[in-house]
C-alpha cells in the first residue's frame, strides 16, 4: 500500500503532537519528521522527497508564508495543508497563491482535519498514472462527495475567493466600505471585487449605496448584512 510522507512544521510541542495523532489515525500517512520552523523542514526537504506538509504560519527563525516562498522557487511541489491560527483574509488569499491545498483554522476540529487528508489522498490517487479526464471526472476530483472546495457557486464567483472577501466583511459588518477599502485588504483587483460584490447583493448579503460626501465624486460604498 502507498504511504505518503508527511512533516509537521509547527514551534507549539503540543499542537505538533495532536496534529501528529491526527496524521497516523490515516492507515495512509506516516510521519516523516517534526520541525519547529521552516529553516529546519526547509533543510530536511530538500534532501528527503515528502508528499505532504502541515504547516504553521506564526513560527520563529522562519515563518509559513517565507517557507512556502522559498518552497516554490525551489520547485518542490509537495501537497501543503495549512494549520494556523493566521486566519486573516489577505493571509489566506495569498497562502492560496502559493499553492496550499487546504487551510485549518486553531482550534481545529478532528473530523475537518481528517477530511483534508482525506481530500489529499483522494487527489493524488486520482492523479496518479496517465489517465486522462473528461469535465465530469475531473470536477468530481477537484470537488469530492459534492463539495464546492473546486467549483464555481455561479459563473465567475469562486467560493474560496468569495470566503476570503465575506471573511474580511464579517469583520467589518455595518460598516460603509469602498472598493478600494476592499481591495488594499484581500489583495484582488477592482473589477474583480466589483464583481464578487454584485454577486453578494443579489444573495441579499450586501446593500449597496453611493457617498456623496467624499468632497469630489460620489463614490459607491456595500454594507454587508449577511450572517
Amino acid at each position: 500500500m502507498r504511504m505518503y510522507q508527511v512533516i509537521i512544521v509547527e514551534d507549539d510541542p503540543m499542537v505538533a503532537e495532536i496534529d501528529k495523532q491526527y496524521v497516523e489515525h490515516n492507515s495512509k500517512m506516516a510521519i516523516a519528521g517534526i520541525f519547529q520552523n521552516g529553516q529546519e523542514a526547509l533543510d530536511f526537504v530538500r534532501t528527503h522527497p515528502v508528499d505532504l506538509i502541515m504547516l504553521d504560519y506564526y513560527m520563529p527563525v522562519m515563518d509559513g508564508r517565507t517557507f512556502l516562498v522559498k518552497l516554490r522557487a525551489e520547485g518542490i511541489l509537495a501537497d501543503v495543508i495549512m494549520v494556523t491560527a493566521a486566519s486573516e483574509a489577505r493571509h489566506v488569499s495569498e497562502l492560496y497563491s502559493y499553492g496550499v491545498s487546504d487551510y485549518l483554522i486553531k482550534p481545529f476540529d478532528y473530523n475537518r482535519f481528517q477530511t483534508a487528508l482525506q481530500k489529499f489522498v483522494s487527489r493524488r490517487e486520482a492523479f496518479a498514472g496517465d489517465k486522462a479526464f473528461n469535465q465530469e471526472e475531473l470536477d468530481k476530483v477537484i470537488s469530492p462527495e459534492g463539495q464546492r472546495g473546486g467549483q464555481f457557486v455561479d459563473k465567475g464567483i469562486h467560493p474560496v475567493t468569495l470566503e476570503i472577501i465575506c471573511s474580511f466583511l464579517r469583520e467589518h459588518k455595518s460598516e460603509k466600505l469602498s472598493i478600494e477599502d476592499i481591495a488594499k485588504n484581500v489583495s484582488l483587483s477592482r473589477v474583480t471585487l466589483r464583481r464578487y460584490m454584485n454577486y453578494l447583493i443579489d444573495k441579499n448579503s450586501v446593500i449597496g449605496g453611493v457617498d456623496y460626501s467624499t468632497g469630489g465624486r460620489p463614490s459607491a460604498v456595500y454594507i454587508y448584512i449577511g450572517k
